[in-house]
């Protein structure tokens, strides 16, 4: 039995032993992604913030505080208002800043990365629904026409891509796409759906969204 007060301890001890073993299985590190930062700032007293971005610098400092160091890449995904959230944190903010030229500058060592301007976003949504015909492929049985599909999973992208809604685009996207995958493959009947219908089938799905989350849970 590990004890509370010891627990901490032990997670990192575990974490570090996976860390020096993963380059004898083959590989060469781990990234260690912790996603939605921001939910973990807010409505929090000032106190657990504190330990939430403790935790935060301890994780950027273990790798050179060990002995040899360990092949870790910690990444920290979050909103801008997030590094408004760590200015009271000197310690966090010294080993965040950007000095010099930034990512997109070409400075590929820079801290911070703005995530929209590295991505075509359109392009992106379009390959998500072009990946998921074969996922449509493999659950329903149904052989759908690639070149057609393709043709409609750049109309929806581009639906998505114009919208300025407050959920994440990729999420309703793939809601969206999934859903009208299923519908031809139930119906046995493929068809290019024009810009309006697109549209339409785009905003149930935000209408949807919406209202399952004022109830609490995603549909």
């Amino acid at each position: 039995r590990v004890y509370a007060r010891d627990r901490n301890r032990f997670g990192w001890d575990l974490m570090l032993s996976l860390m020096k073993f993963l380059p004898l299985a083959g590989v060469h590190g781990l990234v260690l992604l912790l996603d939605e930062v921001e939910s973990l700032l807010q409505g929090r007293r000032i106190a657990a913030e504190q330990r939430i971005l403790a935790a935060m610098r301890v994780l950027l400092d273990r790798p050179d505080g060990v002995p040899g160091g360990v092949p870790l890449l910690g990444m920290f995904s979050a909103t801008e208002n997030v590094l408004e959230g760590i200015r009271p944190y000197p310690a966090l903010v010294q080993r965040l800043a950007v000095r010099g030229a930034t990512f997109g500058e070409g400075n590929d060592f820079a801290p911070q990365l703005a995530l929209d301007s590295v991505l075509d976003q359109l392009q992106m949504l379009t390959e998500i629904g072009e990946r998921l015909l074969e996922v449509g492929r493999v659950a329903t049985g149904y052989v759908f026409d690639q070149d057609l599909q393709r043709r409609n999973a750049r109309g929806l992208a581009l639906v998505a891509f114009e919208r300025d809604l407050d959920v994440d685009a990729r999420r309703l996207f793939v809601k969206t796409w999934v859903g009208l995958l299923d519908v031809q493959a139930t119906r046995g009947d493929e068809k290019e759906f024009s810009r309006d219908e697109l549209e339409a089938r785009y905003a149930g799905t935000f209408d949807s969204l919406e209202q399952a989350d004022s109830k609490g849970y995603e549909s």
